[in-house]
């Protein structure tokens, strides 16, 4: 693994041969055939589907619908959104030649899967209402993003020992649903999935080939690794962890372990953060070497869109602000200058070799923020590149 980072993070492959790396602007060459990236249809009023720049995504998944009933249907908050704008997205798409799935689930819609899957008579009732929204909007598939099997998530999620094994049941249900429902166009089935392989009995399985067969890619969700939730500040999304120092997560361990788990390198792609996060240290970082300082739990204000937040459907989980800045917002609000090396007044970068992940300091109000930029993101890519992975996925 070593080895191929090495190679990777200085030589990029370019019509089909090794060239040496030039990093210019955030879109960067990708050596990967599928891009992917998430729209969440909350985003309507202040990023309407027209700005989409369709033509750089090979894939759109729609975000999201909700599994929250019990009675194994997906719904959504937004009903009249789905009316009035889903239409238009999937004719801009299409026009584009990029495909739009609908995704199910997410953080808070996926408190029901559980029950959903262990029974028979609800994954029909599951994948009768995927068949027939598939049929009236012309998507191209189904984006399970169930957060997560076998694992609490949000506070009232469902869960059950079993979860993996019932997972499986409904994907085979619903793969051959949809080839018998449109056999001369194939739809495809995705997931958003934990940096670790699915829960068996508790710890991460080794060996899930058996689910290959039934899904077209999988979505690693390689960020939110550390965040204002620990009381150690750390990286979002690092491209290696370090030992003993804040959660033992990173891109390359996940990518790593769901290919020794049996899934090919052509049916993964590895997610990117187009956002950090922040945290409030409680010491002067300026001259620190490491970015691992104890911190405040709970998040600061993160940028001008972030506000206070409670899950509407569960009370017992997280509520407050996020400590979220957009990528975008770190520049338009001036903490990250146009070269993208620079700062603004009051901010320091830093760059961790470890990680391989940019963080910035404020002396003055001791604000830590952890994000990607076009070096970090350069480095991920690269070794998508070189490990042959089917593409990558963006948050």
């Amino acid at each position: 693994m070593q080895r191929c980072f090495n190679l990777c993070s200085d030589w990029q492959r370019k019509n089909g041969d090794w060239v040496k790396k030039k990093v210019s602007s955030l879109f960067f060459f990708s050596p990967v055939s599928l891009f992917d990236s998430y729209f969440p249809n909350w985003l309507y009023n202040n990023y309407p589907s027209s700005k989409i720049p369709f033509e750089k995504y090979t894939h759109i998944n729609y975000a999201f619908a909700l599994q929250n009933h019990d009675d194994g249907v997906p719904f959504f908050q937004d009903d009249w959104a789905i009316e009035n704008y889903l239409p238009k997205l999937i004719q801009s798409a299409h026009s584009a030649d990029t495909k739009v799935l609908l995704s199910i689930g997410g953080w808070t819609g996926s408190e029901q899967f559980s029950p959903m899957v262990a029974s028979p008579d609800l994954r029909k009732r599951f994948v009768d209402w995927n068949l027939n929204f598939i049929e009236k909007y012309n998507t191209d598939g189904v984006d399970i993003d169930w957060e997560y099997p076998g694992k609490q998530a949000a506070g009232c999620n469902t869960f059950n020992e079993n979860d993996t094994d019932n997972l499986l049941l409904l994907l085979k249900e619903l793969r051959s649903a949809l080839d018998m429902k449109f056999p001369d166009d194939h739809k495809e089935i995705s997931m958003a999935v934990y940096v670790l392989p699915f829960l068996r009995n508790g710890v991460p399985a080794t060996d899930v080939s058996d689910f290959v067969p039934y899904f077209d890619h999988i979505n690693l969700m390689t960020y939110d690794i550390n965040g204002a939730w620990a009381p150690l500040t750390g990286p979002n999304a690092p491209f290696y962890a370090e030992k003993d120092k804040g959660a033992d997560y990173s891109f390359a361990n996940s990518i790593q372990a769901w290919k020794a788990a049996g899934v090919p390198s052509k049916k993964i792609n590895a997610g990117l953060a187009f956002y950090g996060r922040s945290m409030q240290a409680t010491t002067d970082m300026t001259n620190t070497k490491s970015q691992y300082q104890e911190a405040l739990v709970g998040a600061p204000k993160g940028d001008s869109d972030d506000a206070y937040w409670a899950n509407p459907f569960c009370s017992a989980d997280i509520d407050g602000l996020s400590g979220v800045w957009k990528w975008s917002n770190l520049r338009s609000q001036g903490l990250v200058q146009k070269n993208t090396s620079e700062t603004g007044d009051g901010w320091i970068r830093h760059w961790d070799d470890h990680s391989k992940t940019p963080w910035l300091f404020n002396p003055a109000s001791k604000l830590f923020i952890s994000y990607d930029d076009p070096e970090s993101l350069q480095i991920k890519v690269d070794y998508v590149g070189c490990e042959e992975l089917g593409g990558v996925m963006i948050w």
